[in-house]
């Protein structure tokens, strides 16, 4: 007849009629949320009789086997892959009186054996167990209990004729219970109409605003499928208070999650392990309703923030065609990559772990559309991974950075850092080991050209750098002057020599000789070709220990007089220690202001530069050099005067 499948097939008779009242197959092979469901929905005292076919135990969980039990099967809990199956049962019979056959696989067996048997049997087929315990438990209207009052549940102000007053409280934890209440009175709680653990409904009259039903679901507990028969009962404009304490997505069904989305809930997708959770919906609603919030747990279970609200609920709920914002958004990559990596204390904090990683939009219009926004970002990070966090942050914060245009180089070892770049929406290529820092550097160089071909320029981030708000800003001014004069090489972020109170005119910029690093901005071009054709020659050090570019480039590079990075205090071991101590342990200072308009970018061409150069000495001050050196020695006061005029 065709009308048969995988799983358990299964025909319900009327212990009455005898008539068939059913026919039903449940591919317990993929789930029995379906079977449960059936089962429970099923009139007391229905027989049923079943088979299995193919393969029905894979998918055949606690709670399906405990459902068996409630028709008499004894043999449920003993099914393994393949076997075969055949019971009749009835609901309500005590466990153990069903008529059941087991088959066992053998191993060299592809199924079990076929079995095939017929005969009479009597009813009822034997002792009953209260069928009361198998129902939903549903406190109806006369049986509730009327809790404390509370004055309007905490509304400040009358809620009017056409809406009721209801407040909501999670609990904390599985330590402080749950609460609703409803027109001025607590409804639910621990020792009042059956509150806890799991989902607490309340079921209100939409004409009277008074409850008419209510129960409550351990979804951590046992499955979904009462909370199922539960909604499925609604009349239309029936409205549903429902609040989630402690855990209830532990065993919440896809079914269950369905109807609340009917019923407005835009949310209930999301409720994960420990998530709370309070929604107001109504059976009739078109669209979303605006009486929902979920709070979420940590990533690793942490116990979320209570959930407490009071409002007031129109009789008729009126429904938003998209889901309205959240109050709180869950940031499962995030949380993923946080349960997978260990050693990131302030990225991982649970307080924040649900933050999302967004770029910023330009701040100056000006700059709408500017090539710096398509210029590549290459980050080449060090050991250092918290570092490479605070890196990556202030990248996302400059305005109108593109996520697309940059990329995180990482050693093969660390594919933490590439999992990273792809939370902050970043690209990012795997570099085959180095031991030395500059290796990695030249590899992550040369991968531009296999990332972003046809790219002339590209800003490059090394270690341990922060990058101040206006970065990308101050980068922006220079490509027509690098395009304009081939004897400049490019710009460098980072001024060596920026120290305290020796560095601070925001729009002073230098042409220097040296080879700063750090943070800056070349033509990719020759820069590519110096690198691998001399890579060992020029660049075998540190950038900021003095990469020697002229070896193969006769080249300048700008440098400002406040940087525009700051490298975090040097950790580790080096050769260069004191070196390291001068540059990266004395204060320096870094401008920190938002977007800054640079002039006179015309002026830092070669011969501009030079004929400024030439007028500066022309004007300056001189002074003996042996009143320089009896200064040092403090016999003789040195007494200059030098002007701070910007100018």
């Amino acid at each position: 007849m065709k009308n048969f499948g995988r799983g358990l097939n299964i025909i319900s008779v009327s212990e009455k009629t005898f008539d068939v009242t059913d026919i039903k197959t449940f591919d317990t092979y993929v789930e029995d949320s379906g079977l449960i469901r059936f089962l429970k929905k099923m009139p007391a005292e229905t027989v049923v009789i079943m088979s299995s076919y193919d393969e029905v135990s894979s998918s055949l969980k606690e709670d399906g086997k405990r459902w068996l039990k409630y028709f008499g099967s004894s043999g449920a809990d003993n099914l393994q892959f393949r076997d075969g199956f055949l019971m009749i049962g009835q609901k309500g019979l005590k466990e153990g009186h069903a008529i059941e056959y087991v088959v066992k696989r053998k191993n060299n067996q592809d199924f079990s054996d076929v079995m095939e048997k017929a005969g009479c049997f009597s009813l009822p087929m034997g002792p009953k167990r209260d069928l009361q315990q198998l129902l939903p438990q549903v406190i109806h209207q006369k049986e509730m209990q009327l809790g404390p009052s509370v004055a309007n549940c905490g509304v400040p102000e009358s809620c009017g004729p056409h809406s009721f007053p209801v407040s909501v409280f999670s609990g904390e934890g599985n330590k402080i219970q749950p609460e609703i209440c409803i027109s001025g009175h607590l409804m639910m709680t621990e020792n009042l109409n059956n509150g806890g653990r799991g989902f607490n409904v309340i079921v209100v009259d939409p004409d009277t605003g008074v409850p008419k039903m209510m129960s409550r679901v351990d979804t951590y507990t046992y499955d979904s499928t009462d909370l199922e028969i539960l909604l499925e009962s609604l009349a239309d404009r029936d409205i549903i208070i429902s609040l989630v304490a402690d855990d209830g997505a532990k065993k919440l069904g896809y079914m269950a999650r369905e109807l609340l989305n009917q019923m407005g809930s835009g949310l209930i997708q999301n409720l994960r392990f420990r998530d709370v959770w309070y929604f107001v919906g109504q059976k009739g609603i078109e669209g979303f309703t605006q009486l929902e919030q979920i709070s979420y747990a940590g990533f690793e279970g942490e116990w979320p923030r209570a959930v407490k609200k009071s409002f007031c609920v129109p009789r008729k709920l009126k429904g938003q065609k998209i889901v309205p914002d959240p109050d709180v958004y869950r940031n499962d990559g995030r949380r993923e990559f946080c349960k997978k990596y260990d050693g990131y204390p302030e990225f991982c904090d649970p307080t924040h772990v649900d933050d999302f990683l967004k770029p910023v939009g330009v701040v100056d219009k000006a700059l709408q559309n500017h090539r710096i926004f398509s210029t590549p970002i290459i980050v080449v990070p060090g050991l250092n991974h918290n570092a490479l966090v605070r890196t990556l942050e202030t990248t996302l914060m400059q305005p109108g950075m593109k996520p697309d245009m940059v990329a995180v180089m990482w050693d093969e070892k660390f594919p933490e850092h590439g999992d990273l770049a792809d939370l902050f929406g970043f690209r990012n290529a795997s570099l085959k080991s180095s031991v030395q820092y500059y290796e990695q550097m030249a590899k992550a160089m040369r991968m531009i050209d296999v990332v972003y071909p046809d790219s002339s320029h590209v800003i490059v981030l090394e270690e341990e750098l922060l990058l101040a708000p206006n970065f990308l800003h101050f980068m922006s001014h220079f490509l027509p002057v690098l395009d304009a004069d081939d004897s400049l090489m490019g710009v460098s972020a980072w001024n060596y020599n920026g120290f305290e109170k020796l560095s601070g005119n925001k729009n002073l910029i230098y042409r220097v000789e040296e080879f700063p690093g750090l943070g800056f901005l070349l033509k990719s071009k020759p820069f590519l070709k110096i690198l691998t054709s001399s890579i060992h020659k020029c660049c075998k050090d540190r950038a900021w220990a003095g990469w020697r570019l002229s070896v193969d480039y006769n080249g300048e590079i700008l440098v400002p007089d406040m940087s525009r990075v700051f490298r975090q205090p040097y950790q580790g071991a080096d050769t260069s220690k004191e070196l390291i101590t001068q540059l990266f342990g004395k204060p320096r200072t870094t401008l920190l202001d938002g977007p800054t308009p640079l002039t006179g970018m015309s002026n830092l061409t070669m011969v501009s530069y030079e004929q400024q150069l030439k007028h500066n000495i022309a004007s300056s001050v001189s002074f003996p050099i042996t009143d320089l050196q009896l200064c040092v020695q403090k016999v003789k006061d040195f007494d200059v005067k030098i002007s701070t005029d910007e100018k």
